[in-house]
């Protein structure tokens, strides 16, 4: 049995466009009543889940510009890499084989970027740190973060990085609008070079070849020439 067969299946890989985006969005919804629920569990005060300001904001932004523009120094300074990681994440992101629009991709950024940091951060991180000390928490935020999104084990090492560093941002600046900004910001960018690596690559594409045949055509093959070898011409 190969280890694409012990892996549990992406809820999303299989789904139509629309169908993906309204349970994205549903998710989303779920997600941010569960972080605020667990943040008023903590003996906070609703109204001191996200603040708004131009500043945390602006370090939003400049948070998803540093993840963004690593992102990009890694893939041209390691191509392979960068190749098999885009392949990796064809069998989770299989709606993207319709090329979705710049408008679905904000909106699932946005639900990505609002959803989890609402759960994981603001909501989880903050019970845990209110029993174990900030680092511990924000690891099993963080790991549960990674968790969430059914990916290879490289993959959530890499998400599990990523998860660490918004807790730390959130722990060192208290501000959960600056971490949903970076994630949302960055997962656009991200989404969107995923989409065009997959095509230009012509991964969905690869999956229609012969090469992808099921296992027993060999054997139909093989069934027929048998019937036909006492044949005479």
């Amino acid at each position: 049995m190969s280890t694409q067969d012990h892996e549990r299946p992406d809820p999303f890989a299989d789904m139509s466009v629309p169908k993906a985006l309204g349970y994205i969005g549903l998710q989303a919804l779920s997600f941010t009543a569960i972080g605020l629920a667990l943040w008023v569990l903590a003996d906070r005060k609703r109204l001191d889940f996200v603040t708004l300001s131009g500043a945390e904001a602006l370090s939003g932004l400049v948070l998803a510009a540093v993840l963004i523009a690593i992102s990009v120094v890694l893939a041209k300074a390691f191509p392979r890499y960068a190749e098999w990681l885009i392949r990796t994440q064809a069998r989770n992101y299989g709606f993207l084989r319709h090329r979705i629009s710049i408008g679905a991709i904000v909106f699932i950024s946005l639900c990505a970027g609002i959803g989890e940091e609402a759960l994981f951060r603001g909501g989880l991180q903050t019970v845990l740190g209110d029993w174990l000390p900030m680092p511990v928490a924000l690891t099993l935020a963080s790991a549960l973060f990674a968790a969430i999104h059914f990916a290879k084990p490289l993959n959530s090492a890499l998400i599990f990085v990523i998860g660490c560093l918004f807790g730390l941002v959130y722990w060192r600046t208290g501000s959960l609008l600056t971490v949903m900004i970076g994630h949302a910001v960055y997962d656009i960018y991200a989404l969107w070079a995923l989409q065009e690596a997959l095509h230009k690559l012509g991964v969905f594409e690869e999956d229609k070849s012969p090469t992808h045949l099921p296992a027993h055509a060999p054997r139909e093959t093989l069934e027929i020439r048998e019937d036909t070898k006492g044949e005479s011409p």
